[in-house]
């Protein structure tokens, strides 16, 4: 069945939900059928690792390099995060629920924990953080997406691994539940955790989903949805289970929820914090744009009033007082889903050297840029790293700062080599 045949297919049963569904039921099959990443299919062969250069590359220095195998058999892998502890062990989240371990040195590989998750559109086991004194403690957290009492749930739990220096016959116990956020929609639920280097979580949710920002979550930072939060993962005096650290921006403000850092998400669906220390934030655009931001405390990132530095709703002569605006944006003709990425501390690419490196999910499309000093300051380059088939639904970075990329649609784990 060739693609514009179930598109069409796929809104004939939408309509006819419509008699069994209200609006909202309606909506979320909309999703489930037309917005599911599933349903994106690399350009060209991902067995043949090679990338080409389009017209879109034509005006761009290249940085050339080699997307090298190093791990196999993954089902649509949706994070990787590798162990502070051995050198050569990963975790890769799958979206179905399944946590797995790898030895990229070895290629051993086995099956940590199996979270019971939902998985429908954007939902299911989507994000990874290791404590900073996991040495110590051995805690582990993760975001996933649960149905409880008939609501779509992403849930940021703390686990406990039995052997943090031998993953590879662990377990996990101890779970600890920190936050439960109810989903309206199943697309734009984020999946990201990053420790910073305060110690601080920081927890990016999108604006809830559908398209548009129906609920307008964006713009409204009463509500947990479309905002940066930044918390401490132990539990409060009160019992809570976890802290609001006292400096974040709006403690104590009444229009603000106390855990917010930053604010005005669309679907920050992956982050990292530079050799600075600085958060920086791939934002999924929705009909034009991808951004992304260096993020400051405090700050308003500008959905649903604008999608990057362009007007959104309404379509011209939107607010922009006191909206900050992308370092870096790039529209239709060159991707239309950011993955973000890292930059690069290693020494094997050389020409890649403290850049930051992302990608787009549909058209494959590798990217790095160097930041710019000012957190409000433009990129005035992009270097191209070719466009290849492959989804890249995540980055990976390792003890050393060489980086890696999940290939959602073939299961594979790559890595960025020099040729």
């Amino acid at each position: 069945m060739n693609n514009k045949l179930k598109y069409v297919l796929g809104i004939i049963a939408v309509l006819g939900a419509a008699v069994f569904f209200g609006r909202e039921g309606i909506k979320n099959k909309i999703i489930h059928i037309l917005g599911a990443p599933e349903r994106y299919k690399a350009e060209g062969d991902p067995n043949a690792l090679q990338p080409k250069y389009t017209d879109a590359d034509a005006a761009r220095e290249k940085i050339v390099i080699q997307l090298v195998q190093v791990a196999s058999g993954f089902v649509q892998p949706t994070d990787i995060q590798f162990s502070p502890l051995e050198n050569d062990m990963a975790l890769i989240a799958e979206k179905q629920g399944a946590l797995k371990w790898v030895n990229l040195n070895t290629k051993a590989s086995g099956i940590l924990h199996k979270f019971e998750v939902i998985s429908e559109a954007e939902e299911g086991l989507l994000g990874i953080a290791f404590h900073p004194q996991f040495k110590d403690n051995g805690k582990i957290y993760f975001n996933y997406t649960v149905s409880e009492n008939g609501n779509d749930t992403s849930r940021i739990a703390e686990w406990v691994v039995s052997k943090p220096s031998d993953m590879a016959n662990a377990k996990l116990s101890n779970e600890r539940i920190l936050m439960r956020v109810v989903q309206p929609y199943s697309n734009h639920n984020a999946g990201q955790l990053q420790f910073g280097p305060d110690g601080m979580l920081y927890i990016g949710w999108g604006d809830g989903g559908f398209k548009d920002d129906p609920k307008g979550h964006g713009q409204n930072p009463k509500t947990l949805l479309g905002s940066m939060l930044r918390v401490s993962v132990e539990p409060d005096a009160s019992g809570k289970p976890y802290t609001v650290p006292a400096d974040n921006p709006f403690v104590g403000n009444p229009a603000y929820a106390p855990e917010t850092f930053a604010w005005g998400f669309r679907n920050p669906w992956r982050y990292s914090f530079d050799p600075k220390g600085r958060l920086i934030v791939a934002d999924v655009g929705q009909d034009l744009f991808e951004e992304i931001d260096i993020v400051e405390k405090g700050a308003n990132y500008g959905w649903n009033i604008r999608e990057g530095a362009h007007c959104f709703e309404p379509k011209e002569n939107c607010k922009t007082e006191n909206l900050r605006e992308p370092v870096y944006e790039y529209g239709r003709k060159e991707g239309q889903s950011l993955t973000g990425g890292y930059v690069y501390t290693g020494t094997a690419i050389a020409a890649l050297k403290d850049k930051y490196v992302f990608a787009d999910f549909v058209s494959g499309r590798i990217w790095a840029i160097q930041l710019p000093e000012s957190a409000q300051g433009k990129v005035d380059k992009a270097y191209t790293l070719g466009q290849w088939p492959v989804l890249i639904s995540a980055f990976g970075r390792d003890n050393g700062g060489n980086l890696y990329a999940a290939d959602f649609g073939s299961g594979k784990i790559l890595r960025l080599a020099a040729k």
